[in-house]
C-alpha cells in the first residue's frame, strides 16, 4: 500500500495524469514517441509494484489484526517478544558402555 491506498488506484492514477500530460504535450504540437510513453508508463508499473507489494514487516510490541472465519469475532494481537536463543548444541562423545563386573568362580568342592 502507499499512503494508505492499493496500489492499483495508485498505478492508475499515475497512469491516468501521466497520459493527460502526454495528449496535452502532443496537442501542443511537440513529437511524442509512443514507445517513450509505452516505456516510462511500465516502468512506472514496475516501480509502484515493487514498492506497493513489499511483505509487511512486524517487530516485537506491534499489534496487528486477525481475521478469522465468517461466525467468529476477529481479534488484535501483539507480538510476543522471541524467547532466548538456544545454546549451540554441543558434541557428545560416544561412551563406551562399562564393563560387566566379573564374578570370580566359587572354589570347588
Amino acid at each position: 500500500m502507499i499512503f494508505n491506498r492499493p496500489p492499483n488506484l495508485i498505478l492508475g492514477a499515475f497512469t491516468a495524469v501521466f497520459n493527460v500530460v502526454v495528449l496535452v504535450l502532443a496537442s501542443q504540437g511537440h513529437p511524442i514517441d509512443p514507445t517513450v510513453v509505452a516505456a516510462v508508463n511500465l516502468a512506472a508499473a514496475a516501480i509502484i509494484t515493487l514498492i506497493a507489494y513489499q511483505p509487511p514487516t512486524l517487530n516485537p510490541g506491534d499489534t496487528f489484526n486477525v481475521t478469522t472465519p465468517a461466525g467468529q469475532p476477529n481479534v488484535t494481537t501483539t507480538v510476543a517478544t522471541p524467547p532466548a536463543a538456544d545454546q549451540p548444541p554441543v558434541p557428545q562423545t560416544p561412551v563406551a558402555p562399562a564393563p560387566k563386573p566379573t564374578v570370580p568362580n566359587p572354589p570347588a568342592k
